[in-house]
């Protein structure tokens, strides 16, 4: 992916603070209540049913009603989903749904708002795609998409929701915590541990929804149905319960079913699935099995090609590899070939100056008067030694 230089990035200070700076908040106040109170079971179990309560929200709601029409609802059904979504502290739907559907639009492009391609170290691209893209906004991509208008505009819930969007998400952070923690234990300690840890429950909820835009498009997990980033990772499910099958969620994104096997994990699949029995649902999306094998068949092939190109382009690159170390040996025959001339030339040398030695010694006399003779032949005799160890040849 090519991202512009000039693209101005601006801190979002309101997404900065649910982030990071409100859960951070939410944990020292859960460390102080523990040394007040000491947390039993009520505060796990209030973190746990939140997280799940939430989770449902966002993949039955926020997702697969709103962002792909995968199925419909009732209008009580559609405002109580509302009103969770706005707990998740996500956003409004409208501006959930557009971001989600310019993602679809522009997937691993230029113009996914959550690309974990925007930067080639996977690590920078894994914090861009969990929480960078809303922490530090394009000033661009803060608008409403005009599919979404069109799509939503017109849906009453939604613009409610849309226009009272902080009221709901503050009360629904605030007032009902409170209220339900009071009603349950009868006291300030419950209410303020339902408020805490509910509020915990949420803020790993977020973290989890996060981790579909990131860690689902790291290719990880396997691709059956789409030659993307995207992936199925079956051993999400019990963080996501259902939107880790991602991958055929990119192929069919229409479709009720992330998980379209019997045997796939799909608790927001079987919710929708169960609300349509009982008269909630309506209309459910299903994608036929001959388009789905006739995908997975595409895909396949497509697999098989990108492998044969890259093998070409290995034996293109080993191909240059091995004309390259020719060229070096051709270099390093010749180098030898001069190397060994030159020792040859030190040979003859070598040769020369014993020659010289010996007939020096055939003439010479042990007297007195050849003292100096001989001591000018030790010292050709030590060069000539010298010589010969240069050239790598034993002299005793």
């Amino acid at each position: 992916m090519i991202y512009s230089k000039n693209i101005k990035l601006t801190v979002n200070y309101p997404a900065l603070f649910v982030i990071i700076i409100y859960p951070l908040i939410l944990a020292s106040l859960a460390v102080l209540y523990h040394i007040t109170y000491v947390i039993s079971r009520f505060e796990i179990i209030s973190l746990i049913v939140t997280y799940y309560i939430v989770n449902i929200s966002v993949g039955v709601g926020l997702h697969r009603l709103w962002s792909h029409n995968a199925f419909k609802t009732t209008r009580w059904v559609e405002l109580v989903l509302a009103l969770l979504s706005a707990a998740t502290l996500q956003g409004p739907i409208l501006a959930w749904v557009s971001d989600h559907m310019i993602h679809h639009r522009y997937t691993d492009q230029h113009g996914d708002p959550h690309s974990p391609l925007k930067y080639k170290n996977k690590f920078m691209g894994f914090l861009w795609s969990h929480i960078g893209w809303m922490i530090f906004c394009n000033n661009h991509q803060k608008k409403i998409n005009k599919m979404a208008i069109a799509k939503l505009g017109r849906n009453k819930i939604v613009l409610w929701q849309f226009r009272n969007y902080w009221k709901i998400a503050i009360s629904m952070n605030t007032i009902v915590p409170l209220s339900i923690g009071y009603i349950v234990g009868g006291d300030i300690r419950h209410a303020a541990g339902a408020f805490i840890f509910m509020g915990i429950g949420r803020a790993f909820q977020q973290q989890a929804t996060f981790c579909v835009n990131s860690l689902v498009h790291m290719n990880i997990g396997s691709k059956e149905y789409y030659n993307g980033t995207a992936r199925d990772v079956w051993w999400l499910f019990f963080i996501l319960l259902g939107e880790n099958w991602h991958n055929f969620h990119h192929a069919f994104a229409n479709d009720y079913r992330n998980g379209h096997k019997w045997y796939h994990l799909d608790i927001h699949k079987w919710i929708i699935k169960i609300m349509s029995k009982v008269g909630l649902a309506k209309d459910l999306v299903v994608t036929s099995k001959l388009r789905i094998d006739l995908m997975k068949e595409q895909i396949k092939v497509k697999s098989i090609n990108d492998l044969q190109k890259k093998v070409c382009y290995i034996e293109v690159v080993s191909l240059k590899i091995q004309n390259l170390a020719l060229e070096k040996l051709k270099k390093a025959e010749t180098s030898t070939v001069r190397i060994a001339s030159n020792i040859q030339k030190n040979l003859y040398s070598i040769a020369d100056r014993a020659k010289y030695i010996i007939e020096d010694t055939k003439d010479l006399k042990l007297s007195s008067d050849n003292e100096k003779k001989v001591l000018l032949l030790l010292a050709k005799l030590d060069r000539l030694r010298q010589l010969a160890q240069e050239s790598e040849i034993r002299v005793p």
